[in-house]
């Protein structure tokens, strides 16, 4: 199960149907669940934990130093994986930059060849990072999110749930849940068809779409539209959004503009 040409620390912790594959390493600190796969020439180092049934691709990097100027390389922090994860080749995952913070990652992700998680990122469940992903330090995405290939999210981002960015998109404000970033910035729509497969009601569906016209096409800036909201229902998916556009601290994506906005299909 474990090939001769691996190097595996003696003190490194092992699950039980874990496979290890040629030219892997396994340093001290790693801790890897059962029925794990770690093929060729990955690397797992630092304080990292995995959990069951995760594959970890060929060269790909986990838990290693963050690259932040400001990191003592005598801190001890770490990356926590969940349960059932894809993380394919050449992907690197690094480890908090401050004493005793996480790099985490849920269950059911999948990550593609060439993505980069960086410092401090949390990722949900059945988070799909596409090829070439970049993440800066304390990117946060909500669950079923699908970012889009050559993607790249600035530091401090959110991604709300449900939402998806389109490949070579790029922002450096939050996208809110359930909808659409494409190009610099630019807010592109509702995910209607991410909506549909994760089984949210077409009542539901149809609510969050005149939300997002109250909010972003209405003429009004997001504070005013913010103040009145009396006539949307108490759906859960509404509730969401507006409190993740009250939260933000970045600010939230808008349409480029307003003419621009009216022309998008995925509305």
């Amino acid at each position: 199960m474990i090939h001769p040409s691996a190097q595996i620390h003696p003190e490194a912790k092992l699950g039980a149907g874990t496979t290890i594959g040629p030219g892997a390493i396994v340093d001290e600190h790693v801790v890897i669940g059962a029925n794990c796969e770690i093929q060729a020439h990955a690397v797992l180092t630092g304080h990292t934990t995995l959990g069951d049934n995760n594959r970890v691709g060929y060269g790909a990097i986990v838990g290693g130093e963050p690259q932040d100027l400001a990191f003592d390389r005598e801190t001890i922090s770490h990356v926590v994986i969940g349960n059932n994860n894809t993380i394919r080749e050449y992907a690197t995952i690094h480890r908090g930059t401050k004493p005793g913070t996480a790099t985490v990652v849920g269950n059911n992700c999948f990550l593609m060849a060439g993505a980069h998680l960086a410092h401090n990122c949390k990722l949900g469940d059945h988070v799909i990072l596409a090829n070439n992903v970049l993440c800066a330090g304390y990117v946060e995405i909500g669950g079923r999110a699908f970012i889009g290939g050559g993607a790249v999210i600035h530091q401090f981002c959110r991604i709300g749930r449900c939402a998806l960015m389109q490949g070579n998109a790029g922002v450096s404000k939050d996208l809110p849940p359930f909808m659409v970033a494409a190009g610099a910035n630019h807010l592109a729509g509702m995910n209607a068809v991410g909506l549909k497969r994760n089984g949210v009601p077409p009542e539901n569906r149809m609510a969050l779409k005149r939300l997002y016209h109250h909010l972003f096409r209405s003429g009004k800036n997001i504070s005013e539209a913010l103040r009145s909201l009396q006539e949307f229902p108490e759906l859960p998916e509404i509730q969401e959004v507006v409190a993740f556009v009250q939260s933000s601290k970045r600010g939230v994506l808008t349409p480029r503009t307003k003419a621009r906005a009216e022309t998008d299909e995925s509305v």
